[in-house]
């Protein structure tokens, strides 16, 4: 029989359906996961692949310490299990640990210690990010599979033109249009963005679209962003088919995040043909460079405000930057799980 991959999770996220659609035009079915002992034990079978991606979704319950507890140690059980089923384990670290209390908080210590205890392989976005990963997370260099964060090229609408998207806004054609959009957690760093948005050139403005992962911290960015003249929130949760607006009608995307190890947003600005501001951070210094950004010192202090003034002395052209998206694309990553023994 052949093997399938077991996936958890598949559906429901644009990434992870765009890239076991890629695997199985390589003949292998992938079928999605249930976290139950009672299925594994029904639909596991030995030679399969098991691929997790966020396995804090798996364990932690941000209101009950006992119940997180319990879940992680069902997650020790059903990990040991499919081991000894005689399956293969891989793990996506998208980030170093999870965003909601990260290395501060025990539960994900201890879920990223299993991971890696239980994980044959641990697939990462670039070189940059698997040298922090096996670093931090001491993943030995033989375990590590390395690809790119594939582009979104072709994945979401995009038939609007720079007038059409700027005129549904009410942008000004001669404005410099500023963008963040994503959801908008604190680890993203909008308050930095804000603080450093007045050292921008004038016409400028800044534009804040997504949702909010508390209604405290939107009080605090509103609050920020209403002593902060011509920067614009729109704190809500952006559809597939309106990103084009928004994207199509900037100048640029900044993304001020305070740490990351992986980034889709920064592939998705260039999808779009749009220069991209970050910091010089894990897989971001791989798939961003001069000719489609700027990248700052996250550790400098004016290192943001500088970046938002450099870029508008330079001269971008959408076409190449789509071409440079364009070379991250689905097959190798897709690659990197259909030749795992």
């Amino acid at each position: 029989m052949s093997r399938q991959i077991i996936a958890f999770p598949k559906d429901g996220n644009i990434y992870t359906e765009q890239l076991y659609a890629e695997v199985e035009k390589g003949g292998v079915a992938v079928v999605e996961g249930v976290w139950s002992s009672r299925w594994l034990m029904r639909n596991l079978r030995r030679g399969d692949l098991i691929h997790i991606h966020w396995p804090s979704f798996l364990y932690f319950d941000s209101k009950s310490r006992l119940r997180t507890g319990v879940r992680l140690m069902t997650m020790y059980a059903k990990l040991l299990f499919a081991k000894g089923r005689g399956a293969t384990i891989a793990w996506t670290a998208h980030n170093l640990y999870p965003h909601d209390g990260g290395s501060g908080v025990l539960s994900h210590r201890l879920g990223r210690r299993m991971m890696v205890a239980f994980a044959d392989y641990v697939c990462v976005h670039g070189a940059s990010a698997g040298a922090i990963v096996s670093r931090e997370l001491k993943v030995a260099e033989s375990r590590l599979r390395i690809g790119h964060h594939p582009h979104w090229i072709d994945c979401y609408p995009n038939l609007l033109t720079r007038a059409e998207s700027r005129a549904r806004l009410l942008v000004p054609p001669d404005d410099f249009l500023y963008l963040f959009v994503g959801r908008c957690r604190p680890y993203k760093g909008l308050e930095a963005l804000i603080e450093a948005f007045p050292a921008a050139p004038q016409p400028a403005r800044l534009l804040i679209a997504g949702n909010f992962s508390s209604p405290q911290y939107l009080e605090d960015i509103a609050s920020l962003a209403r002593r902060t003249p011509r920067v614009e929130l729109v704190p809500r949760s952006i559809p597939d088919d309106e990103l084009q607006v928004y994207l199509n009608a900037a100048d640029c995307v900044v993304l001020p995040y305070r740490e990351v190890l992986t980034s889709g947003a920064a592939l998705l600005a260039l999808s779009f043909g749009r220069p991209v501001i970050a910091p010089d951070l894990g897989a971001i210094r791989d798939q961003v460079d001069s000719r489609c950004g700027v990248l700052y010192a996250a550790d400098q202090p004016r290192g943001l405000a500088l970046a938002l003034q450099d870029i508008r002395s330079r001269t971008f052209d959408p076409a190449a930057i789509i071409t440079h998206a364009r070379r991250f694309t689905w097959s190798p990553l897709a690659g990197l799980l259909l030749d795992m023994p």
